[in-house]
């Protein structure tokens, strides 16, 4: 499974800086990678 931030961040070297948990803009979360990965492991 490839996620499509990690492909934005190979190909143009631009950083997540944000995650969307919802669907409005009061969704957006600051991105924190070390809580992204725990996630999907837990």
């Amino acid at each position: 499974m490839v996620l499509p931030e990690v492909s934005v961040v190979d190909e143009l070297g631009i950083p997540v800086k944000f995650v969307g948990v919802g669907e409005g803009v009061e969704d957006l979360q600051p991105f924190d990678a070390e809580a992204f990965v725990d996630s999907i492991f837990s």
